[in-house]
């Protein structure tokens, strides 16, 4: 199984999940995690499953994702498995308004099968450019990505089993 896990990180707490997801597959996988502003549409060749993830911004995905999935060719990820995830802060009343899902969708339409609903990583309401603090996800958030990786290869194996 060859996995791509392709990020957009603005103060590193979605790159730290990404690569914690590329850490746990390595064992079972070959696997690559890339920012999103060093993704070309060669990245995708021969890979099985696309995971992205973003933080949210304004309810959505950032521009800069927008902006790169747009770049890609119809039907780039057809026959490969996607999912998404994201940062939010918490609490937040409004978190059901985040990125993923959205995300997910630029993933099908780009002709990806999703296998698994897409996921939310929380992250502390701390203004890093007023606190210092960079490192933001909560207590426990690696684990849960870890978690969430290991899941995604097993429905990933399933899905490429089921299409032989």
């Amino acid at each position: 199984m060859t996995t791509l896990i392709v990020y957009f990180s603005k103060f590193g707490n979605t790159r730290k999940l990404a690569e914690a997801m590329a850490e746990t597959l390595r064992p079972s996988a070959d696997v690559r995690a890339i920012s999103i502003d060093r993704l070309a549409p060669a990245d995708f060749e021969g890979v099985d499953l696309v995971v992205m993830g973003t933080p949210t911004h304004a309810f959505s995905v950032p521009q800069p994702v927008r902006t790169a999935m747009e770049a890609l060719p119809l039907g780039i990820l057809a026959a490969k498995s996607v999912a998404a995830f994201d940062t939010t802060v918490r609490p937040w009343p409004l978190r059901r308004l985040r990125a993923s899902p959205k995300l997910l969708r630029h993933l099908t339409d780009l002709g990806g099968g999703p296998i698994a609903r897409p996921q939310t990583f929380f992250v502390k309401t701390s203004n890093p450019r007023k606190t210092g603090q960079i490192d933001l996800l909560f207590e426990g958030e690696l684990d849960h990505a870890r978690k969430w990786a290991a899941g995604l290869l097993g429905q990933a194996n399933a899905q490429q089993g089921r299409a032989m």
